[in-house]
């Protein structure tokens, strides 16, 4: 009985890795850099409307009595909201409320201070 030679799985396997390199070269090559939060949503706050409230309430979003956003430069329609029930702790929300739709709580961003004055 004769052994298969290795040599084949050999071939295979370098091939493999020199395609799984080229892809992620690729890949970050058309990647286009995230502008900075502040730069996203350079301000200035405005007050929430009842639009948007209505979409927090749609999506059971009730920590938020109090609240400000700014509208998105990358995607207009789009807003970060920046709730406080106690004006100590807030809460970061994406709200896009021509879809109805809010994502996930995100953490106050970095360079995007929570508005003054509440």
């Amino acid at each position: 009985m004769q052994s298969i030679p290795c040599r084949p799985r050999k071939v295979a396997y370098h091939l493999g890795l020199v395609l799984l390199g080229l892809t992620s070269v690729l890949c970050t090559a058309d990647a286009s850099p995230m502008p900075l939060p502040s730069e996203e949503f350079p301000g200035p706050w405005l007050e929430v409307t009842q639009e948007i409230r209505g979409v927090l309430a749609l999506n059971k979003v009730s920590a938020c009595s109090q609240a400000a956003g700014r509208e998105s430069s990358r995607n207009p329609g789009e807003y970060l909201l920046y709730c406080t029930s106690d004006e100590k702790v807030w809460t970061g929300w994406r709200v896009k409320p021509g879809a109805r739709a809010v994502r996930v709580p995100v953490r106050v961003l970095q360079g995007i201070a929570p508005p003054e004055g509440y």
